[in-house]
């Protein structure tokens, strides 16, 4: 496990210190925990971003499959 060094406010660090005594997990533990849940939550929102997203016929102007109506589109930038 890596070491590191975190500045948490006293009041919440209070309250990991009580929640680890009253589960029986080092504070350590109870942290990654802790932090491994929140993030989880923070992915999960992440992932639930949807798009409304529509469409419709818009109604072609030439057949693109006619290369004699095609050709000229392309060369007068539109049909």
């Amino acid at each position: 496990m890596a070491r590191t060094t975190v500045d948490i406010d006293t009041p919440v660090l209070q309250e990991i210190k009580n929640l680890g005594r009253a589960e029986g997990k080092s504070l350590g533990r109870l942290v990654s925990e802790l932090l491994s849940e929140a993030l989880g939550h923070r992915i999960t929102e992440q992932e639930e971003f949807t798009m409304d997203w529509f469409h419709q016929d818009m109604g072609a102007l030439i057949e693109i499959g006619d290369k004699d109506e095609l050709y000229p589109a392309m060369d007068n930038n539109g049909p």
